[in-house]
């Protein structure tokens, strides 16, 4: 019995100590965010596009599929033709 209530007391304050660190991080992120809240990213840091990325832009063009074989291969080349359409649309 007593063995019961000692694992039930160190379950709670395992459960408190959770809640006590999730806390804490959260404080620090908010801290951190207040203090870069007036961040202005400097004119000569200029990132270029994103390297992973689907949208096509002048820097990042989308090769042009190879052609379509079979009836899969049919299939997916419509699909990025619908794809294509909707990204320049």
């Amino acid at each position: 019995m007593i063995q019961g209530v000692v694992l039930v007391i160190l379950l709670g304050i395992a459960f408190a100590a959770g809640y006590f660190t999730r806390d804490h991080m959260s404080r620090k992120k908010r801290a951190q965010a207040r203090r870069w809240r007036d961040y202005v990213e400097p004119d000569w840091l200029h990132a270029g596009p994103p390297a992973n990325t689907n949208e096509v832009t002048v820097t990042n063009q989308m090769p042009q599929p190879a052609p379509a074989t079979g009836e899969l291969g049919q299939m997916l080349g419509r699909w990025e033709n619908r794809a294509r359409a909707r990204r320049t649309a």
